[in-house]
């Protein structure tokens, strides 16, 4: 059996993190992701839309990201749902420690994709920082960056993403993080 945590509101359309190891808010136009305790493993912020819009095209997200002594690092990630389960998962190589580092993501929306989640994560201890994010329909001539679909072995996985996505935007929303 799974325990899913509720997640917290970060931002207008922003939720997470879902683990008591981790916070997240908005500093300016930026949102952060921090360990909170020193068993923290990991967790991350996202957020959720509806794949209507982007079925049968390829998408980017692109944004920036810093870290602060982020122990196993912090990346952008990009996932993809199908109805039945089946899913597709990219996250961009972690960073550990440095400055703003511009990073981008890119995948195919399958004809049978229900949803879109992206965000920020983090590994262990420290802190990670995004800015600047976009969620961008782009050529086919642009080459992908995630891996295969792979199943969610599951069985309640397609109801449980019917019902997270039911509630979620067409399109993203406060991508700039200046709405609380």
């Amino acid at each position: 059996m799974k325990l899913f945590l509720l997640a917290l509101a970060v931002a207008a359309g922003w939720d997470g993190p879902t683990s008591p190891g981790y916070s997240a808010g908005i500093d300016g136009h930026t949102v952060f992701l921090k360990s909170t305790n020193p068993g923290a493993k990991a967790d991350a912020i996202r957020q959720r839309i509806h794949a209507d819009v982007y079925r049968g095209k390829r998408i980017r997200l692109s944004g920036s990201i810093k870290a602060d002594r982020a122990e196993h690092g912090g990346a952008l990630w990009l996932r993809v749902d199908m109805a039945n389960g089946d899913y597709i998962l990219d996250n961009v190589v972690d960073l550990t420690t440095g400055g703003w580092t511009k990073r981008q993501i890119v995948a195919d929306v399958p004809p049978d994709a229900i949803g879109i989640s992206f965000g920020l994560r983090m590994k262990g201890q420290g802190q990670v920082w995004a800015s600047g994010l976009a969620l961008d329909i782009v050529s086919n001539s642009i080459p992908t960056t995630t891996i295969e679909r792979r199943k969610d072995h599951d069985p309640g996985a397609p109801r449980r993403l019917r019902d997270e996505y039911s509630r979620a935007p067409l399109h993203p929303v406060n991508l700039s993080f200046d709405q609380p």
